[in-house]
């Protein structure tokens, strides 16, 4: 499966059998011949060639096949080919996505009055020596007749699941880990002045994993995938991270004579409550004047408020995603 090109490349050959009264004879006038094998190109065979190829239209098989004859005027014809078929991609759910493939098969230049091609009492049967892909399994492969204005045809369907191994591997599982690095950002003690710098290289460490994303996946609007939705989050959440470490390292270069915004004195406020609930001593700043907020503090204790808030976030939103995309791979 070619995902960027949208195409299904299968090798696989078709037996097509069909009765030519004229090809008939009477195995007694011909010492008992039931049966002749002949080249393709030197008998009639309808012209069915695949309708939604992605390649030019050429003619089943080559000229070293051989048509099998008997005597009844019956024409067994198997063609071998490599088939390359159009196939819409739907990457909603990708790397647990399911595609369906097509490959119509059809009579060009004759009407369904002339040729009417039915499906065989076979159907579809998957070779015992089929070679396994690395990405892709086959679920299920199905045929059904047609009709279309005045042809018929038939329709092979094939519904493949992809592996899900390697992306999870190498590219699910490094995203989770930029996560957990971006939201351990405010763990870093704002005075090292080490924490933009940091910040920003996990945020083009997602960038880089969404472009390779993207590269691997058709170029279309018709079909999102949640992976890139969820990365456009943890983005967007980093980009927020940005902005506050930028806005926290101007305010932690304020002297104390500054005033502490109201909402930051009180968030900090807070933060010395639990701290005293939670400590078997009493500490040294109690003594203090409860109002008195430094900037430094202020912040220490906003860390600490958005390190659970963007925790919180990213463990909702990956379980949200891997609900939405698991329950389809189900």
């Amino acid at each position: 499966v070619d995902e960027i090109e949208q195409k299904l490349t299968a090798t696989r050959w078709l037996e097509i059998e069909w009765t030519d009264e004229l090809l008939s004879w009477t195995s007694a006038s011909y010492e008992g011949l039931k049966y002749i094998n002949y080249p393709q190109g030197e008998v009639w065979k309808p012209d069915i060639s695949l309708q939604n190829g992605c390649t030019k239209l050429e003619e089943l098989g080559s000229k070293i096949i051989l048509v099998f004859i008997d005597s009844n005027g019956l024409v067994n014809w198997k063609p071998f080919q490599v088939f390359e078929s159009k196939c819409d991609i739907d990457s909603t759910y990708f790397p647990y996505d399911k595609q369906t493939c097509h490959l119509d098969f059809v009579a060009w230049s004759l009407s369904g009055k002339d040729v009417h091609i039915t499906q065989g009492r076979k159907g579809v049967k998957l070779s015992d020596d089929l070679q396994r892909h690395g990405e892709w399994k086959i679920i299920s492969s199905t045929a059904m007749n047609l009709a279309e204005s005045d042809k018929t045809k038939v329709r092979f369907t094939i519904v493949i699941q992809r592996k899900p191994l390697y992306t999870i591997m190498n590219y699910i599982m490094p995203i989770l880990l930029l996560l957990i690095l971006d939201i351990f950002t405010f763990k870093i003690p704002v005075g090292t002045g080490e924490r933009i710098g940091y910040v920003i290289t996990v945020w083009l460490a997602h960038a880089v994993f969404l472009t390779i994303i993207s590269d691997s996946l058709p170029q279309t609007s018709e079909s999102i995938p949640i992976v890139s939705i969820y990365i456009m989050i943890q983005i967007f959440i980093g980009t927020v991270i940005v902005i506050i470490l930028a806005i926290e390292s101007g305010c932690a270069h304020l002297s104390d004579d500054e005033p502490v915004y109201y909402l930051l004195k009180t968030l900090t406020r807070k933060c010395r409550k639990r701290s005293v609930q939670s400590e078997s001593k009493m500490p040294l700043w109690l003594d203090k004047d409860e109002n008195c907020v430094t900037w430094m503090e202020a912040i220490s204790a906003l860390d600490k408020v958005l390190f659970w808030v963007c925790l919180i976030i990213f463990v909702l939103s990956t379980l949200i995603s891997l609900l939405f995309a698991g329950l389809k791979y189900i």
